[in-house]
């Protein structure tokens, strides 16, 4: 598989802060296609945070420094719960 799960902004590491913007964007890895879901729920804030990328991205650049962006949609997995945590994988989101 050949699906690049992050995308790193290079940036000044010895100015101490790296962004992160795990919900980015919203791709899915081929091999799971679309999750059953219709293409219009990944356009929705249940898969990505709409306009988070664009403005990591100009932060990054105007700040100088490194920042680091999830490329799948968070409803594959949400990258920022605990591995016992039960929303890790949704099974129900937005109805």
């Amino acid at each position: 598989n050949d699906f690049i799960p992050y995308e790193i902004i290079e940036g000044d590491y010895d100015k101490g802060m790296v962004l992160l913007a795990d919900h980015a964007m919203n791709l899915m890895p081929a091999h799971y296609g679309k999750l059953g879901l219709p293409q219009t729920a990944f356009h929705r804030h249940i898969a990505f945070d709409i306009g988070i990328e664009g403005l990591t991205r100009s932060l990054a650049a105007r700040l100088g420094v490194p920042a680091v962006l999830g490329r799948f949609s968070r409803l594959l997995i949400d990258p920022n719960r605990g591995e016992d945590d039960p929303t890790l994988i949704m099974k129900i989101s937005d109805g």
